[in-house]
């Protein structure tokens, strides 16, 4: 799936485009608007960003485990060859020192997350604090053409596209 980033300079804008998304089978859960005016989106019943767009948690929540589980594992070799165990024991102190840095490594991790915002969004930072409506719309390979084209009949400054994927080692848009 592709998300389409537009910015657009009003909610009245981006009512009429809600309509059409609507109208060509983009459903709320693939259209979401990030601003501001949290008010204005209610009065439009527009579809707010949830707060995994708003906000990093998933990408540093990932690295945040996989880190863990280098230490876990790291720790699980060491003990291991250090402790004289019995194999069933040996197993067992291998998956807790797996297991628990792993998920204390994605608590920590989607801690930091919350303090920063998504880094998909970040290249749109200024606008937003402008004023104006980041659009958002994931769309498959199907409607993927026709939406872009439909965008260009609206007042709206294309922003790009990306993967709806989240990886945890991708570079900011920035």
């Amino acid at each position: 799936m592709k998300r389409l980033y537009d910015l657009a300079d009003n909610l009245d804008t981006v009512d009429e485009i809600a309509t059409a998304l609507h109208r060509a089978g983009i459903s709320d859960w693939n259209f979401h608007v990030l601003s501001k005016d949290d008010a204005g989106l209610y009065t439009h019943h527009l579809h707010s960003a949830t707060p995994l767009h708003r906000r990093d948690v998933i990408r540093t929540g990932e690295r945040g485990a996989l880190l863990g589980f280098g230490a876990g594992l790291l720790a699980a070799i060491f003990s291991a060859l250090l402790l004289e165990l019995s194999p069933v024991y040996n197993m067992i102190v291998f998956a807790i020192a797996i297991v628990l840095p792993t998920l204390f490594g994605a608590w920590v991790g989607g801690l930091v997350g919350l303090s920063l915002e998504n880094h998909k969004v970040t290249r749109f930072h200024r606008d937003i604090e402008a004023g104006r409506a980041l659009l958002m719309i994931d769309v498959d390979r199907a409607h993927h053409r026709r939406i872009q084209l439909m965008m260009q009949a609206f007042a709206v400054q294309p922003g790009g596209e990306d993967s709806t994927f989240i990886a945890p080692f991708t570079l900011s848009h920035a």
